[in-house]
């Protein structure tokens, strides 16, 4: 897919575009990093909910962006990874009390061996009957692109796909339900990864931040990560202030910088006029800003000193004219291994 001609003033508008929140624990005693207390989630629903948010079924919503078909303004869609039990105590009754959806992403194979820790088949049929969509997020919470000793990359990607559609079915027993949803395990993932799961008909979200629009990537869909550093109530109202940064998705490289250290990125833009723009700024995880070079239709970023190993990110923003407080947003994830071989 190229460039898509699109007029600049269509950007504009949060119009067929769709923030994606990402919890993992609501519960005061898990661990800080994933987690959020019903307090601070029950403030979050507060918010929506005043201030005339939509909050729409995930699966709804992305249906209707590729098809182009207009989501109401400020739509949201809350998503929860891993299906932990804690859920049931608090955050899934608070949504069932509002009439909200959510899309809770599953590892059967963990909810099956650890009762104690996730949601059972019986409670997650429950929670579907109330509302809530049951996605797929692989058979175990496996490092899908960090490949295991004693594996051949081939092999590796068998047992990787496996897990994913042996999930899927499992989903379709259990719940009668198959919507195709697949959720990365650490937000990780590969162009190979990214190829299949488009080839079998599969919608896939990372956790690299952003909004999703008609011209995103929907093998690799942004959410924005609301637990742990992320919990805080002006960093959520700063996030639900953003439309997708107006760039080719398609033309995005893979997330693993293995060939060149700190990796260099090229976003091409949809309308040159924001390629003179002088507000875009880039930041690197753990760095500060990364450099800049702009071009007549596209832009060059790099971080100023090489990537450390594992996760790392590139957030870019450009704020919004005539809209104060409000920002285009989009991340590029990397993944910075010793060695695939």
């Amino acid at each position: 897919m190229g460039p898509l001609n699109l007029a600049a003033e269509s950007f504009d508008s949060s119009a067929n575009q769709l923030v994606i929140l990402q919890y993992h624990h609501v519960d005061p005693k898990t661990p800080d990093s994933t987690s959020i207390s019903p307090q601070q989630f029950l403030i979050h629903m507060e918010h929506l909910a005043t201030n005339g948010y939509q909050i729409v079924r995930l699966e709804q919503a992305i249906d209707k962006i590729k098809r182009g078909i207009a989501l109401a303004d400020k739509s949201v869609a809350i998503t929860f990874d891993d299906g932990y039990k804690n859920l049931a105590r608090f955050a899934l009754p608070e949504l069932q009390k509002r009439k909200w959806p959510a899309t809770i992403f599953i590892n059967p194979g963990l909810l099956e061996k650890h009762s104690s820790h996730y949601l059972s088949w019986d409670e997650l049929k429950h929670w579907s009957l109330q509302g809530m969509t049951i996605a797929n997020h692989g058979w175990q919470h496996d490092y899908w692109i960090r490949r295991e000793a004693g594996y051949s990359a081939k092999e590796w990607q068998q047992k990787i796909k496996t897990s994913i559609l042996e999930t899927e079915k499992s989903i379709k027993q259990q719940i009668g339900v198959s919507h195709k949803l697949v959720a990365y395990p650490y937000g990780e993932y590969d162009t190979w990864l990214q190829s299949w799961l488009i080839d079998n008909q599969f919608i896939s979200f990372g956790q690299q931040s952003g909004v999703v629009a008609s011209y995103s990537d929907f093998s690799a869909l942004p959410r924005y990560p609301a637990s742990g550093v992320y919990a805080d109530i002006s960093t959520l109202k700063q996030k639900l202030n953003t439309f997708a940064l107006p760039i080719d998705y398609q033309k995005l490289p893979s997330p693993l910088a293995m060939t060149e250290n700190p990796p260099q990125l090229h976003l091409s833009w949809l309308n040159e006029s924001f390629a003179v723009d002088t507000r875009f700024a880039c930041y690197v995880s753990g760095q500060g800003k990364a450099e800049i070079l702009a071009e007549v239709k596209r832009v060059k970023i790099q971080a100023q000193k090489p990537l450390n190993l594992g996760r790392s990110r590139y957030n870019c923003t450009l704020p919004v004219k005539g809209k104060p407080n409000y920002y285009y947003w989009f991340s590029q994830p990397w993944l910075s291994l010793e060695s695939l071989d």
